[in-house]
This record gives structure tokens, sequence and C-alpha cells, in this order.
């Protein structure tokens, strides 16, 4: 007996199979042991499985112990959720021991759950498949929180079927199902699976394993989404500094330069300063362009700028009221409650930053200031000019010497000021206009002023009619009217009111006629001119319009004066004026090539030939009044 039991004991030593304790009973049996012998050894080999199975369990319960502290410890070294969860997966069919586990998570945006990771798939269909709520065994496990199992799974009639799963079920060839759920405090975050390929059952064993491998799941997920939310707030946290710091540098960055925009303003600077500075702190071109397109300072050198289109822009930010960008154009406009100004344009090689937006916006600012306070500056002038001339205009003084020490002041030389111009603008005089009538004033080194609803320029220059035409388009660019102007000359500082009464009478004279926009001198106009004159010199009028072939007759004992009237008379017929003075047609051909090269090829033109007409009447007269004879000419002489 003794040595059966030891036998037994050593089998268990040496983890025999339990064939190995079944030959122990026959091998007493065929030793024809006595009965109460025999029945002994049948209890010992009872009490030897009932250890040897005590044992493996023991065992079994060992490795599956260890296996879930390695997967925690595997878990807590796992920062990647798709690593862990697939880690997760692998563990669950290695503790179980079963064809197939997987692991769905649910979504909390849809309501449903997907599969996230697997471990023994052979298909493509069942990462990623979703399961609605309630569908499915891994469904009816996150909808209830409860662990399920099912034997045979395409025969179970207590789980609802979709295609979708059934197709994949099929796919995989899953039979046998069991699915846990993985919970955090009591909410279904996801469902762990496992699965085998033949019909079987899960053991309580299988089921409580299964749920430890969930537990640390979920808390290695719990510890995975905290860890990627901590990592994402840190990141926040460095966008966040960096975002502030970058803020702090833009900050003190357009500090600095709206203090030097400010320090230009208080030193009294111009806006080509302004531009200069601000174009030094925002890398490209600047240019300031005036509310009439017209670039008044830039800070490049080749001025390539696309006036057309940065005056249409202008326009459009005018209108807007708001700075504009446009690929690489930032147009911001620079208005007053009074006046638009115009516009300052950066023209970059990209699309401008924010920080550089708000530096122009604050130089378009500085740029204002400077505008106004030099066209106030400018009206101050234009004012104290227009009074020096409004006095020179009304003889409120006689005083021509205190006269001439006041325009030295405004640095205005008076005698040198011989050219007169008399300005008619074609609409209502704006407040615009002043501004441009002092820079008339300065440009000319004159003086300029608003007088009786026209605009009246005092200023030096050799070529009246040359001044007077730059004058009337500064006028019509800055009025946006046409404008019509008389000039006439000032031999003297005491002949400036009879100048500016000869002019005003050719701005009347060119209106009367339709010549609107037109610039002319007295003897522009001939005898309409004449006409218009208070004191009409009509010798003057005479000379001027035939007084070459007056000269000429007198020097070369000639009569091409009288064959120019009989011309006249014949209505300007050649032939039937040869007939009259009785000369050959060539003859009378060569007196009128004669008189053209006197007094210009144009002088048969309708107009020109009504003054010559006129003239020659006139000369009649005065000839008979000054010598109370008519006048005989010698006839039939080349």
């Amino acid at each position: 007996m003794r040595s059966k039991g030891e036998s037994l004991l050593r089998l268990l030593q040496q983890d025999a199979d339990i064939s190995a304790f079944d030959t122990a009973v026959t091998r007493a049996r065929a030793a024809n042991v006595p009965p109460d012998e025999l029945a002994e050894v049948e209890r010992e080999r009872a009490i030897a499985l009932q250890l040897r199975e005590t044992l493996i369990r023991h065992r079994r319960n060992e490795a599956e112990l260890q296996l879930l502290n390695d997967t925690a410890n595997d878990l807590a070294s796992i920062r990647d959720l798709d690593s862990m969860l697939q880690a997760i997966a692998d563990r669950a069919r290695r503790l179980l021991e079963c064809d197939l586990a997987y692991i769905s998570l649910s979504d909390s945006d849809r309501g449903d759950c997907f599969i996230k990771a697997a471990s023994g798939n052979v298909s493509g269909l069942l990462v990623g498949l979703r399961l609605a709520p309630g569908c499915g065994l891994g469904g009816m496990v996150a909808r209830t929180g409860e662990p399920y199992s099912v034997a045979s799974y395409r025969r179970d009639s207590a789980l609802t079927h979709t295609e979708p799963v059934d197709r994949t079920v099929t796919a995989e060839g899953i039979e046998s199902l069991l699915g846990v759920p993985v919970k955090l405090e009591q909410e279904v975050i996801g469902v762990l699976l496992a699965a085998h390929r033949a019909v079987r059952t899960f053991s309580s064993r299988d089921i409580n394993a299964l749920s430890m491998l969930a537990n640390h799941a979920a808390v290695a997920i719990q510890n995975s989404r905290l860890l990627t939310a901590a990592q994402s707030a840190v990141e926040d946290l460095r966008v966040a500094n960096s975002t502030i710091g970058s803020h702090v540098d833009d900050l003190e960055r357009t500090a600095e330069v709206h203090e030097r925009l400010t320090k230009l303003v208080i030193q009294g600077k111009g806006v080509d300063e302004v531009v200069q500075a601000t174009a030094a702190a925002v890398p490209g071109e600047v240019v300031i362009v005036d509310e009439h397109g017209v670039a008044i300072a830039t800070s490049g050198e080749d001025g390539d700028a696309p006036l057309m289109e940065l005056a249409e822009i202008g326009v459009e930010a005018r209108r807007s009221g708001h700075t504009l960008v446009r690929d690489h154009l930032c147009v911001v406009p620079m208005i007053t409650e009074s006046e638009p100004l115009g516009t300052i344009v950066h023209i970059g090689p990209s699309t401008i930053s924010d920080t550089d937006r708000r530096i122009l916006e604050r130089a378009a600012l500085v740029a204002a200031l400077v505008l106004v306070t030099r066209r106030r500056m400018a009206e101050a002038e234009a004012r104290v000019r227009g009074e020096l001339l409004g006095e020179l205009l009304t003889q409120q003084t006689q005083d021509y010497d205190l006269l001439r020490r006041r325009a030295a002041i405004l640095g205005v030389d008076l005698d040198t000021c011989q050219v007169m111009v008399v300005a008619h603008l074609e609409g209502p005089a704006r407040e615009r206009i002043y501004p441009a009538i002092a820079a008339l004033a300065r440009r000319f080194r004159g003086l300029a002023t608003h007088h009786h609803d026209a605009v009246v320029l005092l200023a030096p220059g050799d070529e009246p009619r040359a001044v007077a035409r730059t004058a009337s388009r500064e006028l019509a660019r800055a009025s946006r009217h046409r404008v019509t102007s008389g000039v006439a000359r000032v031999p003297h500082p005491t002949a400036i009111i009879a100048a500016h009464d000869e002019a005003t009478r050719c701005v009347r004279a060119l209106l009367a006629l339709g010549r609107h926009g037109d610039t002319a001198e007295a003897g522009d106009l001939g005898f309409v001119g004449t006409l218009f004159n208070g004191q009409p010199d009509l010798s003057g009028f005479v000379n001027a319009t035939i007084g070459p072939i007056l000269d000429y007759d007198r020097v070369n004992r000639t009569d091409l004066l009288h064959t120019l009237e009989v011309f006249c008379a014949t209505n300007h017929n050649a032939r039937t004026t040869a007939q009259t003075l009785h000369l050959h047609h060539n003859t009378v051909s060569q007196r009128l090539s004669r008189i053209s090269h006197l007094i210009g090829e144009s002088w048969r033109n309708a107009d020109q030939l009504l003054e010559i007409q006129v003239a020659l009447r006139l000369f009649k007269v005065t000839e008979a009044a000054s010598t109370n004879t008519p006048r005989v000419s010698p006839r039939n002489r080349q």
C-alpha cells in the first residue's frame, strides 16, 4: 500500500498524464490484490487526480495572473492608443487561448461603437466595422454593460442580427463568442471580445479572466486619453506662449514705429519722411496716392507703382472706409472728418501680415495728420497772399513800397510779377480749390486768390500763355471742373488793376464765343478782344491784323492792301479780282501769295478774313479822320 501511494505521489511530482494513474490501478488488479487493497488504490488514485486538477488550476491561475501582470506592465509603457488597443487584443487572444480577439470603442458623437483593433482576424472587414446600439453581441454588451457569451453566434436568436455584422462573422468564421464591457466609472467605453471558430462554451473562469483584462484595458485607455489631453494642453500652452510672445514682439515693434512716426510729426517733417519710415518698418514699397490718383510720395526709386490700379483700389477703399488687401497690395484710406486725403499703399512680394497692416494703418493716420496740417498752413498762407493780392486789385492802399515789402516777406518780388491770369471755373468753388490756389502761388512764386468768383494769379514769367495754361491745368485737376482763363501782361505793379480788367474781359469774351476751357490774351481774340476792351485800341488792332501789309506797301510802293480789299469785295474770288483790277490772273495770284507770306497762310480762314475786313474798314475810317481826305491807292503796282 505504501509503495502504491508513493508511486502515485511520484506521478503527481512528475506531472504525469492521467493514463499513468490508470496504469497503476490496472497493475493492482492484475496482481490480484485483495479487494480492500484494490479499493484503497482506487481511492488514492481519485485523490491523486483531484490533487493533479488542483495543481493544474493553480498553475493556470498563476499563468493568467502573470499574463495580466505582464499586460498591465506593458500597457503602462505604451503611450500610443492604437498600439495599446492592439496589445490588449493580442493579450486577450493569448489569455483565453482563442482564435480571435478584438476590441471596440464607443463613439459618443454618433451613439454607436466601432471595432478599433483585432488579433487573429483573417478578413479586412472586421477592423472599422460599426455596431449600432444593441446590434450584435458587441452592441448588446455595450448597451447592457454586462458580459455575454454564445456557443454559436449564428444560431443564437437572442441577438439582433444585421447584414453587415453577419457578413463579417461569416467572413471570419466565428462560431463561439464572448464579450465583456470595458468600463470606466460605470460608463461603458468599449467592449472586449474573444471568439472561437468552433462551437465551444465559455466558462466563468474565461469570463472573469477577460473581465480582468478589460479592467486593465479601461485604466490603460483612460491613462492614454489623459496623457493625450495633457500633451495637447502642453502643446496648447506652448502655442499660446509662443503666440503671446509674438504678440508682445509685434506690439513693441508697432509701438516703436508709432513713436518714430510721431517724432516726424513733432519735427515738422512731410509725407516723404513718413513714407520712408514706414517702408523701413514694413518690407516692400510704400506709396501715398492723393484723392486724384497722383502719387505724392513713394519709397521706391524707379517709380514703377501701378498708379492706375492704385487709384481704382483707392477709390474703393475710401468708399468703404476700411483697409483693403488684394494679393500683393494693401490699401489704407486716409480719411478725416472733413475731406478725403487719398490712400497709403503697400506693395509687397506677398500678402501683408496683420502686424504690418496695423503699422500701415498708423502710418495712414500720421500721414493724414501731416497732410491736414500742411493744407491748413497752405490755406493760411493762401489767405495772407490773397489778402495782399486783394488789396492790389481793389486799390485799398496806394503805398506800393509797403506792398512790395509785404510781398517780399512772402518770398514774392512784386516788380517781376508780370503775368496776370484770371481763371473761371465751370462749377461751384469748393474747399479743395484753396489748397490748389496756395500751391499755384508757391509754384510760381507769386500771389493768388479767389476774387469775384474767379481765381486770380499774379506771377512772374516771360510767357503769359504758358503760365496761364499750366495754372488752368492745375486748377482743373484740383476742382474737377473745366477752366477758362484770360491772361494779360503787367508792365508795372501800378498796372495790376488794368491787367486784371483786361484778363477778366478776355475770360468773358472766351465764354461769349463758346470757347470754354480755352486760354487766351486779348490779342488772341482779334477784333472781339478789341470790342470787349473798355478802351478799344483800334490802331493796335489794325496793326496787329494788316500792319505787315501796310509796311510792305509803304516800303516797296506796292498796292497789296487795295488788292486785298478787292479780293474781299469780290467774295474771295481771285479771277474776279483780276478782272476788277484789270490785271492778269497770275499777277493777282502773286500778290495773294505775298500777302500769305506777310500775315500767314491761315489768313483765308473765315474767322481771320472777317477780322481782316474789319481791320480794312477801320483803317479807312481812321485814315480818313486823320487826313480829312479819302485815300487814293496807287493802282497796278507790284
